[in-house]
């Protein structure tokens, strides 16, 4: 999986961009001058959202009302992504978002999985110390890059979820009857039951050489492992949503399900978060964007492109050339206000583009 080229027009401050990539392009340039913005719209092209804002139009130009990202893409041969972000959708063109692949409409969620990616930035370290839902994030990115089935149950059962948010409102303000909750109950534990195994079963196959992988980078004995905590066991969910009924309608609220799960980090069985170093912090971080690449990579068939955006000043020697290790073999793009930052040897074999 390779993208070849990344065409912008009026995306953030990139009114007319292109640029051609080979297999490790460094983009060399002062902050400010739009490295993030180019690594933000790769990023846009594979999971269909940015990292950096929940708001879609905040990614267009200034008094701009269409942004364009193109992408020249190969896997087994070539083909174009295009995806065109609107500040006022039309009754022409309702989607805010709208995606082309070939030339042909598609629906936004086939843009997932036609350019796999791991990012991987200064602002990734909120995965380990974050709110649940970032790491909950974490998660379903990485499964709907690989799972389409996976994927349309998660976008069913944010549907449903709101659907059964409103609904407990009304029966609140009595324009609604507690059994029409039966119907919207039965869909959420049969869509939740399929997300959370999804889930644990990616947590099991990243923990299978998590440990190992730690321990290569931080050259200790000490384990690190992932350990899944839903907020409900998928085979009672059914019975516990009758028990609650009365304080979710209380609340309007649906208080247990796969959208209030999260994920532990533990090193030597302990909270990193609670205990964890500043090393510590780098060094599992590091390893979990190892463990996503061979999921990634396992799934595809391939390896996925990996974005660097402004990390090797983040790392020390080590956990720099650990990380330069990665990036052989693997299409990778990487953002720096230094070179110094980048090992030698990753430098001369790099293309590298000065933004100014």
């Amino acid at each position: 999986m390779k993208i070849k080229s990344l065409k912008l027009t009026n995306f953030r401050n990139w009114t007319d961009y292109k640029l051609d990539f080979s297999d490790v392009t460094i983009l060399i340039g002062k902050n400010g001058v739009g490295k993030t913005n180019i690594m933000e719209a790769v990023w846009f092209l594979s999971a269909g959202k940015s990292w950096r804002t929940s708001r879609d139009s905040e990614a267009i130009c200034w008094e701009k009302d269409l942004a364009i990202l193109e992408a020249k893409a190969k896997n087994k041969k070539e083909y174009v992504i295009n995806l065109a972000i609107q500040k006022n959708p039309t009754k022409t063109h309702p989607q805010p978002k709208i995606l082309k692949i070939n030339g042909t409409k598609k629906r936004l969620i086939d843009l997932l999985g036609q350019m796999p990616a791991v990012l991987f930035s200064p602002e990734s370290i909120a995965i380990l110390d974050g709110a649940p839902s970032l790491r909950r994030r974490f998660l379903d990115i990485m499964l709907s890059q690989t799972n389409h089935k996976y994927a349309l149950s998660l976008l069913e059962f944010n549907k449903i979820l709101k659907e059964r948010n409103k609904l407990l409102l009304h029966i609140k303000n009595r324009r609604s009857k507690p059994d029409e909750l039966d119907f919207w109950d039965t869909k959420l534990v049969d869509l939740s039951k399929k997300i959370i195994e999804a889930r644990q079963s990616t947590i099991k196959f990243i923990n299978q050489d998590l440990a190992k992988i730690y321990q290569n980078i931080s050259g200790t004995k000490e384990t690190l492992k992932l350990v899944y905590k839903e907020s409900v066991e998928p085979e009672k969910f059914e019975e516990l949503l009758v028990a609650v009924r009365d304080r979710e309608i209380e609340q309007t609220s649906t208080l247990y399900g796969p959208h209030r799960d999260d994920f532990l980090i533990l090193l030597d069985n302990r909270d990193i978060t609670t205990f964890g170093s500043r090393g510590e912090y780098r060094s599992a971080l590091l390893a979990l964007k190892i463990g996503e690449l061979e999921y990634l990579r396992s799934k595809i068939d391939e390896a996925p492109i990996l974005l660097l955006d402004d990390i090797f000043s983040e790392l020390d020697h080590d956990r720099r050339m650990h990380l330069a290790k990665i990036v052989e073999g693997q299409q990778t793009i990487i953002t720096t206000t230094d070179l110094d930052h980048i090992e030698k040897n990753l430098r001369e074999k790099a293309k590298i583009v000065e933004i100014k």
